[in-house]
Order: structure tokens, then sequence, then C-alpha cells
């Protein structure tokens, strides 16, 4: 196997991708994380709306793992990122929505 490759399954020996998708999760970890403690503070709808997109952002290489470990098959593994890539653009298309007209209509009437 060429070091370099980049393709193959965990339990190919295909070290590169298993690699790229613990730093992933890791990384994901931090951000969702960081979107909680900022949810904890601020409280609003936002913030949860963006703590709950970046908690999918973070389910993806959970996924890839468990796909990796043959725990998930490719055709489910597939499925799942894809819904997950939807639930997260629709989670932060709803928290600049609610951010930007709900909010700021309740701002305008005082409550």
């Amino acid at each position: 196997m060429n070091p370099l490759s980049i393709g193959g399954y965990l339990g190919a020996g295909s070290w590169d991708i298993a690699a790229v998708v613990v730093l992933s999760a890791v990384a994901g970890a931090v951000l969702c994380g960081l979107a909680l403690a900022a949810y904890r503070q601020r409280g609003t709808r936002a913030y949860l709306l963006i703590a709950l997109a970046l908690t999918a952002l973070f389910a993806r290489p959970l996924v890839a793992l468990l796909s990796g470990f043959s725990l998930v098959s490719g055709p489910t593994h597939h499925f799942l990122e894809h819904a997950l890539d939807t639930l997260f653009v629709a989670l932060v298309l709803g928290a600049v929505y609610y951010a930007r007209t709900v909010e700021k209509r309740l701002d305008e009437e005082g409550l």
C-alpha cells in the first residue's frame, strides 16, 4: 500500500483516513463543547440551534468510525452522512432566520 494513498478502510490498514477522521472527531467535540457553553451563557434559541448543528457536525466522524470498524454498512454510512449534512444546513439556516427575524421582532416589541 502506498503510504500517501487516500482511501480504503480502517480494517485494510488505511491509517491516513483514520487519522483524519479522529482529528475531525476531536475538532468537532471541541466545537460542540464551545457551542454548548455559548448556549448556556446566552440561552437564546439561535444559540441552541447552532449548538445542535455543531453536534450534527460532530456526529459525522463518529459515523465514519463506526463504518471503519464495520459496525455500520457502507450504504447506511452514506445515508447517515448525507442526513447529518442536511440537518446541519437546516439548523444553521434556522438559527440565522431566527436571529434575524424572530429575535429582532421580539426586541422591537420589548419582550
